[in-house]
This record gives C-alpha cells, structure tokens and sequence, in this order.
C-alpha cells in the first residue's frame, strides 16, 4: 500500500498548485493494520456489485468513485474501440471502494455535465481498480502504478502507449480540464467552444478570477459591451445603491485590472468599489428572450449567449451537442422553466435529462 496522500481541497477555492501534505506515518500504520484485520479488504468478502461490474462490461453509477462516466471495465477493448473509433483512452486508476479523495474526485470532477460529455465524445474511457485482483492488478503492474492509491489519469494512444505525462496528484476539475485539452490540440483535435468556457468557470469557481463592479447607464447594454473583452468570463446585471452596475469576473492572466479599467472607461463605465451588489431581476436580458434560457448552462456560457443574441451570431460553438438537441426539442419549453439557464448547472441537467432524456445517445 502506497502512502495515502490527505485531501486536496482545491474545490474549496483553493490554489490548484498548492502542496499537499502526507498523512502522518502513524495513520498510515494504522490503516495497515485495519487492511490487514478489516473484512472489507479481503477481495472474496466483496459483494457483487463492488467486484463485478454491469453485464454490458460498463461500470455507470455503480460506484460513487466513478462520478457519472460510463466506464468500460475491460482495457484491452478499450484499446480496440479507440483503434476502430479513432479516439484517444482515457484510463482512471481509481480505488473502488475508495477513501475520501477518491469519492470527492468522482463527484466533484466527473460529475460536471460538460466534463462528462467531453470525455464520453472524444475518449474511449476505461476504469481500473487500483484495488482489485486479477485482470485490475495485471494493468495496475504494467504501467507501475501503486495499488490502494488516490486517483491517477492516463492518457493513451490505441496501442497503449502514452500521449502524455499522467494525471497525479491533482484532483480537482481544473487539473482534469487542462489535460484533456492538452491531450486533444497535441492529436491536432478541435477544442470545443463550450468545453473551453468549461476551463473559465473552474477559474471562477476555484477563485482563481478576479472580480470587478462597473457603473453603467444601462446594465443590459454594459453587459454586452464587457462580455465583448476576451479577458471577461461573466457579467451579471445588478444594483449597488440605487445605480444600474455590471459585475464582472474576468481572468488575470489576460488583462491587468487596469487595462480592464481603461477598456470600461473607453465604454461610457466606471469602476466602483462599493460593494452590496444586488443582482437585477432580469440578468442576461438579451439571453432571457430566447428559447434557450430553458436550458442548463454555466455562467461564462449564459454570458456568451447573452452577448450572441443581439448581434444573431451562432450559439453552435457556445453548447454542447447534447445542449444543442435539446435546444432543438420542441419540448423543451414544457420540460423547463424560464430561470434553467440561472441554475447550477449540476442539478438543472439532471433534471432536463429525467424529462428529456438524452437525446440521441445511450441512456
């Protein structure tokens, strides 16, 4: 058993590069000693549905580990469905039944409905338990991972090999994304826009976006002009005493607070410093007007679309496929009500999907 890392906090806004700390030898000997005394260690006291996996060989929901990924259980027909799809492998080492880090990593990673679509579009994914006998231990050796550890990312080619450095040590979705981006401009693959907008809502989700309040003359307009700067994220319409203000998250790295402030000025906007922002009843105004506030989105899209509506540009680089076909679904409108597209988006699609399905893939 490898030592057992502590808990990345990323998700708790977090840097994602902060260092982790390892657990004090003696609560590693400790969870030796109850490896070696507790029952649920010994592979043949395992029940069923934590050995086995669905008939169809795919793990889905069976294990909280696993997030919402449809998992294949089998590595060597993983490599032969990316060889016939075309497709890269995204291979989880994962202990099932894990620890806490490993729970965590299954429902706040691969649980994110884009996340979960990307990887379902362009990835044949595979699961290995770095737990289990037989045929999980046999992969576990050949790419020398240790058993009983927290969760590992792989990245391969049809013939196995690597695209490039693992996944480790990192268990947030900002680290997954990154990767997964990485992966597909080395193999010269389209990033697609709504998984791009994904990566701008960890920076914001994660703290790592700096946030700004600009008074405007009117909010409906302010939020289109901001949202036309490549730095800004989101813009939400609101109220700070009485004044019609557009707050704004943008990323740092992009554009100084100054130049951000210069480019608001330029608009006919004033920073201000004040804070008990209220946000308006209305927010994204433009978006509001459209079919697709029904849908699940994320801030930073509900904010590309908000800024697409007025100047009747495409939303198609804006939404996922699965989006899209709901978009597209004359039931929609029935199935969803006006304020969807300001929900978090974990619960709303799950809901859409209870009414709609999705459409046009596997349930």
């Amino acid at each position: 058993m490898s030592t057992r890392r502590a808990a990345n906090n990323i998700g708790r806004r977090e840097h994602p590069n902060a260092p982790l700390q390892v657990m004090p030898r003696r609560l590693v000997s400790s969870r030796l000693m109850a490896a070696a005394s507790c029952p649920r260690y010994c592979f043949a006291n395992w029940p069923h549905h934590i050995t086995g996996m669905q008939k169809n060989g795919v793990s889905f929901r069976e294990h909280r580990e696993l997030g919402e990924v449809r998992w294949l259980r089998d590595y060597d027909r993983a490599l032969a469905l990316a060889a016939e799809q075309g497709k890269p492998v995204l291979l989880l080492f994962q202990e099932v039944p894990g620890c806490s880090t490993c729970v965590r990593f299954g429902q706040d990673v691969l649980t994110h409905p884009l996340m979960v679509e990307l990887i379902a579009d362009r990835f044949v994914p595979v699961a290995i338990f770095n737990n289990h006998p037989g045929a999980d231990a046999e992969i576990l050796r050949r790419y020398d991972e240790p058993s009983w550890n927290n969760p590992v990312v792989r990245f391969l080619g049809p013939d196995g090999a690597e695209l490039l450095p693992k996944l480790a040590d990192r268990y947030d979705a900002l680290g997954l994304h990154e990767k997964i981006t990485a992966v597909l401009e080395m193999l010269g693959d389209d990033v697609p826009g709504y998984f791009r907008s994904l990566g701008r809502d960890l920076l914001v989700e994660y703290g790592l976006s700096k946030r700004v309040t600009y008074a405007t003359p009117c909010f409906w307009s302010g939020e289109t002009s901001l949202a036309q700067h490549p730095a800004v994220i989101t813009t939400d319409a609101g109220w700070v005493d009485g004044e019609e203000v557009v707050q704004v998250h943008f990323e740092p790295r992009e554009v100084s607070r100054t130049d951000l402030d210069s480019y608001a000025r330029a608009e006919g906007f004033s920073p201000i410093e004040s804070g008990g922002f209220e946000l308006d009843r209305e927010p994204q105004f433009y978006l509001r007007k459209i079919a697709a506030r029904h849908l699940p989105l994320t801030p930073a899209q509900r904010t590309r679309i908000n800024l697409a509506v007025p100047y009747r540009c495409s939303l198609a680089d804006v939404l996922s496929p699965q989006q899209s076909a709901w978009l597209a679904d004359p039931r929609l409108q029935q199935s969803s009500g006006d304020e969807a597209y300001r929900q978090d988006i974990r619960q709303s699609w799950p809901a859409l999907v209870a009414q709609l399905g999705l459409i046009g893939k596997e349930q």
